[in-house]
């Protein structure tokens, strides 16, 4: 990881920027993560325009790309997809619903020379786009899904639950066996337990079984206070889909 020297701190006032110290940082930064280079936007972005803390999952799933068709949801500025796509797969799709976020997605699949024709970004809604490649058999072999926080606080916690159960369970519906879905959440109100009871009961409701090949949270950089369990806010699972016999 290359780090960035952004001078200054600063914060919104009446829809303007203001510096508490020093300058203001230019509107956008290109990063460098373990050779891809990521547009950041430090103005407009959400959690500054890159989520460093995911930087070792995408090179986890980078390693079951190689070949395979790969369907990146809420794929903000597509930095899963820039691993899926450098590992060699052979089609690689970017869903968000902010269209910005995906003008800056295929920035990035140009910046980093990679093949343009083997990518395509979808500004639509990602459950809609599960049921569509459920419906009509698209072919993937990957899936990738990390959604936005689904809960602020405790109150929201059930339909959190609910909503990433929803997810895996259409997710896992929507591979083939043997496929590979890796699913995340960022939601602090959500335990890593009943995250991943969320993948089990999305697999019994979708007619399969699931393995856990792996899972991990966010990177060393991010270390989380042995009395505020709640600092290990995210989780992330690779799972292997089989069908029930």
């Amino acid at each position: 990881m290359k780090w960035i020297n952004v001078r200054g701190i600063f914060h919104k006032q009446d829809g303007e920027l203001v510096a508490l110290y020093g300058q203001l940082p230019p509107p956008e930064v290109t990063v460098q993560e373990r050779g891809l280079k990521l547009i950041a936007n430090l103005y407009e972005g959400q959690k500054t325009g890159l989520f460093l803390d995911h930087r070792d999952n995408r090179e986890t799933i980078s390693r079951f790309c190689d070949g395979k068709r790969v369907l990146n949801l809420f794929s903000y500025t597509g930095a899963f997809s820039l691993y899926a796509a450098r590992a060699g797969a052979s089609h690689v799709t970017s869903v968000d619903i902010a269209k910005a976020a995906l003008v800056d997605a295929a920035r990035n699949v140009q910046s980093n020379a990679l093949d343009v024709t083997k990518h395509n970004f979808l500004a639509e809604d990602c459950f809609e786009v599960l049921e569509t490649y459920t419906k009509k058999s698209k072919p993937v072999d990957v899936i990738i899904c990390d959604p936005p926080s689904f809960a602020k606080n405790k109150k929201s916690r059930g339909a959190a639950l609910r909503a990433y159960t929803k997810l895996n369970r259409d997710a896992l519906r929507a591979l083939p066996a043997g496929g590979i879905l890796a699913t995340a959440s960022c939601t602090a109100q959500v335990s890593p337990d009943a995250f991943r009871e969320t993948l089990a009961e999305g697999a019994r409701t979708a007619g399969c079984r699931v393995q856990i090949l792996h899972e991990a949270g966010h990177t060393l950089d991010h270390p989380v206070a042995a009395h505020f369990p709640e600092g290990r806010y995210l989780k992330f699972i690779l799972a292997r889909k089989y069908l029930n016999p």
